[in-house]
């Protein structure tokens, strides 16, 4: 399978698709922080470049309901939020059969769509329990493996 993981640097989800067999690609403004496959540049220079399956890491800066404060408030621009959203609507309307778009807790849910999933880290083995939403489209929920 041909998979871009965009708005990655570290090269970690990339490297797990590489680990199971299939083409990856991280891609992202900043360099990757561990050698391998990656474009450093804007994701939408390849967007369209035949991938089966893409997995989406869009920044949350703009996006987080825990960072909204600073936006209602009058601290920082709303124009930097709708910039953020059209940028998510560019990646969830991608020619992608396969697409999964992870974000924490975010205004995606209010002003796009709800997602399809809501993970957390103890679902899987981890101490931890940080809510993560999934946005999907071609794909099944994720199995929670170890609670």
């Amino acid at each position: 399978m041909k998979v871009l993981v965009a708005c990655e640097y570290s090269g970690a989800v990339r490297d797990a698709f590489i680990a199971k067999g299939h083409e990856a690609l991280s891609c992202d403004l900043l360099p990757t922080d561990s050698p391998g496959p990656h474009y450093q540049g804007d994701v939408m220079d390849i967007i369209n470049d035949g991938w089966d399956l893409m997995v989406a890491h869009p920044p949350c800066t703009y996006l987080s309901v825990s960072g909204m404060h600073w936006t209602t408030r009058g601290l920082r621009d709303p124009q930097l939020t709708e910039d953020a959203l059209d940028f998510v609507r560019l990646l969830l309307n991608a020619p992608i059969e396969r697409i999964a778009l992870e974000n924490p807790v975010s205004v995606i849910s209010s002003r796009i769509r709800k997602p399809d999933q809501i993970i957390t880290p103890y679902m899987f083995g981890h101490d931890a329990s940080k809510k993560t939403c999934l946005w999907l489209k071609g794909l099944p929920k994720l199995e929670p493996t170890k609670i």
